[in-house]
């Protein structure tokens, strides 16, 4: 399962920022069947690699929404994974991203798409009684990191949204971010589902995220009705060959 990745793009790089990708190259891996390397971006900031992603992955990061929120793909070229390679003269920073891969899927893939706002049953990710039990990162600044092993979630100098990225996914709904935490933190969300009725592992962990997120974390999730805005693909093409 994939999960928010923006937070791992470098930020706050001082250079002229980048334009556009100089060179680009997007191929179909046909050979992982495992999990890929979410997009990372080098040292410097001006190379962006993935490997072995769907493209429902690169839409969720270029346009900032779950997946969830993407409709109309179609299903010809929606168990496809590809490689990524991109490169431009002058350092990227996490604000340009979602434009420049929206730039790069226009180009290779002919992707078109229009917004739609429904009104959509949504989870409020608010504070539990008693507030928050975790603290602010040591290292304000740092880049975010993210982790997940099985059922456990482990964030370090995450902000809040990486955290509702997460959420959205685990409890099928979009998730909003009413805790008005606006720091980076580090944090580890555990829990154990029972299985075809049988009971969860005998090691004190809950069946449930929402337990976990109240007695691990301090937060909750308060179901809600919300305006939800929709990425509607209208045009997807099989990627146009370097």
């Amino acid at each position: 399962m994939v999960l928010t990745a923006i937070a791992s793009f470098s930020a706050g790089l001082k250079a002229q920022p980048c334009g556009k990708f100089d060179v680009t190259s997007i191929k179909l891996n046909a050979g992982a069947a495992g999990g890929g390397e979410l997009p990372e971006v080098a040292p410097g900031g001006r190379r962006l690699t993935a490997r072995n992603q769907f493209l429902i992955e690169l839409i969720m990061l270029a346009y900032d929404v779950s997946p969830l929120q993407i409709s109309g793909i179609p299903s010809a070229v929606s168990q496809q994974r590809y490689d990524i390679d991109a490169t431009c003269e002058q350092p990227m920073t996490q604000e340009q991203m979602p434009r420049l891969l929206q730039e790069l899927l226009a180009d290779r893939f002919h992707l078109a798409v229009h917004r739609e706002l429904r009104e959509e049953p949504v989870f409020a990710l608010v504070l539990a009684k008693g507030g928050p039990k975790f603290h602010e990162s040591s290292q304000q600044g740092g880049n975010p990191g993210f982790r997940q092993t099985g059922y456990r979630f482990a964030f370090s100098n995450a902000r809040m949204s990486t955290l509702v990225g997460v959420l959205s996914q685990l409890s099928g709904r979009k998730v909003l971010d009413q805790t008005g935490l606006r720091g980076q933190y580090d944090f580890t969300l555990n829990y154990a589902p029972s299985r075809d009725g049988a009971p969860a592992p005998a090691d004190g962990l809950p069946d449930s995220v929402f337990t976990a997120l109240r007695e691990q974390l301090g937060l909750s999730l308060d179901p809600q009705k919300s305006q939800v805005e929709f990425i509607v693909i209208d045009r997807l093409d099989r990627l146009t060959p370097n």
